[in-house]
């Protein structure tokens, strides 16, 4: 019995813990020709933007131009698909 509720204290314990940088690295994405376009915020005022799986480089918060991360997201997809219309 006693290895019984070790066992679910050891069980709750664990499953209510969760990694600091999973809590700060929130992203935001979208798909536009068949690509993902993902920014990252790093939880430090820099977000990782990721097109079609290839970095795209490190923004911080003045490369944003007043924009929350959900809205770059949005407006580069609606470039890609602009452009994979021509």
């Amino acid at each position: 019995m006693k290895k019984v509720v070790l066992f679910l204290a050891l069980a709750a314990s664990v499953s209510f813990t969760s990694c600091s940088k999973d809590e700060d690295n929130e992203c935001k994405s979208c798909t536009a020709s068949d690509q993902k376009v993902e920014i990252c915020d790093n939880g430090d005022g820099t977000y990782d933007l990721t097109v079609g799986g290839q970095s795209a480089g490190t923004l911080d918060e003045s490369d944003l131009d007043g924009l929350s991360p959900q809205q770059v997201v949005d407006a580069t997809c609606e470039a890609l698909n602009l452009l994979s219309d021509f």
